[in-house]
């Protein structure tokens, strides 16, 4: 009796630990996506391997993210976004479609995000540089 009631205890110990594991995952989404949302984000410059683009100063791109999930940006695209916990680090997933109709969809990592500065990079196809975007809201 007493080693049934020993398994139970570490039982109710282990769900209740993966629980809390759950717990602070989507408190940390949901502090990503309460930074992210209701603004719009202007691309101030780019970081390709050893190659900088600076945009400061000058007409660039920019993307809204809005708090019902939708997303618009400079270039047309409208849908929809999502925060997703990828092994503790956080994607951003979109999926839009263009002005003509047709889908498009990208994945970012989300590598900071605060109130006015955020940091997303990916790594495109068949490269091997990460490009690293550097956003701030105004």
């Amino acid at each position: 009796m007493k080693k049934i009631y020993i398994l139970l205890l570490i039982s109710t110990i282990a769900l209740s630990l993966s629980s809390c594991n759950k717990e602070v995952s989507n408190t940390k989404s949901d502090l990503i996506q309460s930074r992210l949302v209701n603004k719009t984000w202007y691309l101030d410059y780019s970081i390709t391997g050893a190659v900088t683009k600076t945009f400061v100063g000058q007409s660039t791109y920019f993307i809204t993210f809005l708090n019902d999930g939708s997303t618009k940006d400079s270039d047309g695209l409208t849908g929809y976004f999502s925060i997703v916990n990828n092994n503790g680090k956080y994607d951003l997933f979109v999926n839009t479609k263009t002005i003509n109709g047709n889908n498009f969809s990208y994945t970012h990592l989300i590598e900071s995000v605060g109130d006015v500065k955020m940091i997303q990079s990916y790594t495109a196809l068949g490269q091997s540089a990460k490009t690293s975007l550097y956003f701030t809201s105004k």
